[in-house]
């Protein structure tokens, strides 16, 4: 623009004074202008941008993709094009390529990594370029489509391992125990054919130590036993709680990572939640699991839980079932709904999670 108007700005003066030279100079200024527009334009005009990577990725950690400017033109090459493409509005891939033939190719790699769960089909890509003079500069967007979700993460909760071992520190879940401790679980003396592989070698010592024998590991060990698992997600926080978006997402996170455990236990795995309208989904193998994932993938917080709907879905609980309850709000202001089962409850208080107890906040 400044090159336009110092040409004008000449062309008219030089006209006015009947100037020719400086009436030339302008008009050769106001010619310049208009090619270096017009091939500006069409230095940005055949290009196109391709997005190459995974369409599913986790939340919080890095995957390898390619970012790939195609100039689709072939009697024109292009000069100085920057590229660009905004990745779920969360993080841009940027390159830039000096020199680009004719129907051919250009790239960058990177490994981003995107914190937000969500899924965009069609993405904003950019594309901009100061040739040939560099005193203006030329932009294009375009659409690049491209199917990008992002999962989220599996944050296993504490609460699954301090509610469920044996005394040898092995998880309910290997023998489908669930419960509190205080008695030998999943363990017996030692008898004649028992191979060395069976023995608990932590649970055999202390039992030395006090007198008893050699214990070893019981398949079918007599107990309460849980046949299942019940994990029921809400956002009921009552009066005076706060909302924070990073509670939801980390909940999330910690009811994936509950799936995904006891799944891998071998527990057969009933869930509800409240964002899901409290249907009632059944886990069992990694297919399923994989479904309840990418489920998960746009869950959003429910709104205006009550009490009464989080007690009616507490109580379909079945008799050897174990409930978890995972909540986006302080364990504090639900508990006291959870009913006394024969399997104690794992109830996962988000404060433990997001920080807020180790830096002393109010939760």
């Amino acid at each position: 623009m400044i090159l336009a108007g110092l040409g004008a700005s000449l062309f008219v003066v030089g006209m006015w004074r009947v100037d020719g030279v400086m009436a030339a100079m302008g008009l050769s200024l106001g010619v310049l202008f208009v090619l270096a527009w017009i091939l500006g334009r069409a230095n940005l005009r055949h290009h196109s941008l391709h997005y190459l990577g995974p369409r599913r990725v986790e939340a919080g950690k890095g995957f390898p993709c390619k970012l790939i400017l195609v100039n689709e033109g072939g009697a024109m090459d292009g000069f100085r094009v920057g590229f660009s493409i905004s990745m779920l509005g969360e993080r841009d891939l940027v390159g830039k390529v000096s020199w680009i033939t004719g129907k051919s190719s250009a790239g960058i790699s990177e490994r981003p990594v995107l914190r937000k769960r969500g899924l965009e089909m069609i993405h904003r890509g950019r594309l901009k370029s100061a040739f040939p003079l560099g005193l203006m500069a030329f932009s294009r967007e375009i659409p690049v489509a491209a199917e990008i979700g992002v999962l989220p993460g599996a944050v296993i909760p504490r609460e699954l391992y301090l509610s469920g071992q044996l005394l040898d520190g092995s998880p309910y879940g290997a023998s489908r125990h669930f419960g509190g401790g205080g008695e030998w679980r999943g363990l017996r003396e030692r008898r004649g054919g028992d191979g060395l592989r069976r023995i608990a070698w932590a649970a055999s010592l202390r039992s030395e130590a006090a007198g008893g024998a050699v214990l070893v590991r019981e398949d079918d060990p007599p107990g309460s036993q849980a046949e299942g698992c019940m994990v029921v997600f809400h956002s009921y926080g009552g009066d005076g709680n706060l909302i924070r978006p990073d509670r939801f997402e980390k909940a999330i996170s910690l009811l994936y990572g509950s799936l995904a455990q006891l799944v891998g236990w071998g527990m057969p795995v009933r869930w509800f939640a409240d964002f899901d309208g409290w249907r009632d989904n059944e886990v069992k193998t990694r297919r399923q699991l994989a479904q309840a994932r990418e489920g998960l993938m746009l869950a959003e917080r429910a709104r205006g839980t009550e009490a009464h709907n989080l007690i009616a879905v507490l109580g379909r609980a079945g008799a050897h079932e174990c409930v978890v309850v995972i909540s986006d709000m302080p364990s504090s202001a639900w508990e006291g709904f959870v009913p006394a089962t024969s399997i104690p409850p794992v109830l996962v208080d988000i404060r433990n999670y997001d920080g807020s107890r180790r830096k002393g906040g109010r939760a």
